[in-house]
């Protein structure tokens, strides 16, 4: 039988803090911990923090995360009733009868006119299954930036400083003066 090296048992005791640590693991672990003062040590400390944890755990009030999102400004994209899609709704249904109109218009009395009616519909199958794809990958990505900024100190105070500086550029370009436009039918200075 193995031995599992140090780092297994330290695994171990996290997951047995957790109370999902079983059988033979479970048994091998107090063996473990009855030799060595580290583990032991380990443990007492992870009882503790978890002890602390448990004391120090605030009850949410009914109803707190209903609030909370409630009182969340809408994004640009979540739109809550139907007249911002009525528009792209419109579009689809003028395509959907111009390619209708055109296959019956266009195809003879064959089974060419539904094997192009399944050519459309797979067309615009694959946009959709493609336009999730991209979505998703592009939230993934955007998770993967985040993460990557903020996993130093360092990264995270580049980017607060871009941004820093960033800002100051944008306020000094709202502050800077517009030269006045001249009144129509006044005169034009000769020397600009």
């Amino acid at each position: 039988m193995n031995r599992p090296d140090h780092s297994t048992y330290i695994e171990w005791l996290n997951l047995d803090a957790d109370g999902l640590l079983e059988g033979e693991e479970r048994s091998r672990l107090e063996e473990h911990l009855a030799a060595c003062a580290d583990c032991r040590r380990e443990r007492e400390e992870l009882q503790a923090l978890n002890g602390l944890l448990r004391r120090s755990a605030i009850d949410a009030r009914p109803g707190f995360r209903q609030a909370v999102m409630a009182s969340l400004p809408t994004a640009g994209w979540e739109v809550h009733s139907s007249q911002g899609w009525r528009f792209p709704a419109a579009v689809l249904v003028l395509l959907g009868a111009l390619a209708a109109g055109l296959l019956i218009a266009g195809s003879a009395p064959s089974s060419a006119g539904f094997s192009t009616l399944v050519a459309v519909g797979s067309l615009f199958r694959a946009a959709v299954l493609a336009g999730a794809g991209l979505l998703a990958a592009s939230w993934k990505g955007v998770g993967l930036v985040v993460e990557r900024v903020i996993s130093s100190p360092a990264s995270l105070g580049a980017f607060g400083f871009l941004v820093l500086c960033l800002n100051l550029l944008l306020i000094s370009l709202l502050r800077r003066k517009r030269p006045a436009r001249q009144a129509e039918g006044a005169p034009s200075d000769p020397r600009r």
